[in-house]
C-alpha cells in the first residue's frame, strides 16, 4: 500500500462535505479528533476513501496554528490509512467520505495525535 496522500484522496466538494452533516452520516470520536463519515453517492475518483481535515477558527485564531494542526492530522492519517482498508463497499462504485475535525482547545504533540487518529480509524472501520 502506498503511503502517499494522493490528490484524489482529498475531499474537496462542498456538496459532499455538506452531506456529511446530514442524518445519514455517522461519527467516531477520540479526543481531540472527531471523524464524521458517510457513503458518498457517485465516485469522484478511483480511491475508495476521500478525506478532509478541519480546525475551527474560533479556537485557533492564527492561520499558522490551524495549518500546523491540519498538517499533523494529515501526516497521522497518511501513516495509518491502511487501518481503514475496507474489505467490502456497500454498493458498486460508492466511496467513503470522511471529515476529521480537531476539537481540542490547545495544540497537542504529534505522538498523541497519532495514537488518537489510530483509535478514530478503528472506530470508523467498525
Amino acid at each position: 500500500m502506498s503511503f502517499k496522500l494522493h490528490n484524489g484522496e482529498r475531499l474537496k466538494s462542498r456538496k459532499e462535505i455538506g452531506r456529511l452533516f446530514s442524518r445519514k452520516s455517522k461519527s467516531a470520536t477520540s479526543y481531540p479528533i472527531r471523524a464524521v463519515y458517510g457513503w458518498a453517492g457517485e465516485p469522484r475518483s478511483e480511491f475508495p476513501v476521500q478525506v478532509t481535515f478541519v480546525v475551527p477558527k474560533r479556537r485557533f485564531k492564527r492561520a499558522v496554528d490551524r495549518n500546523r494542526i491540519k498538517r499533523l492530522m494529515r501526516e497521522a492519517y497518511r501513516l495509518h490509512k491502511d487501518e481503514l482498508a475496507l474489505p467490502q463497499v456497500p454498493g458498486d462504485g460508492e466511496q467513503l467520505a470522511v471529515l476529521f475535525m480537531y476539537t481540542g482547545k490547545e495544540e497537542m504533540d504529534f505522538s498523541y495525535l497519532e495514537r488518537k487518529m489510530v483509535k478514530v480509524l478503528k472506530g470508523i472501520k467498525g
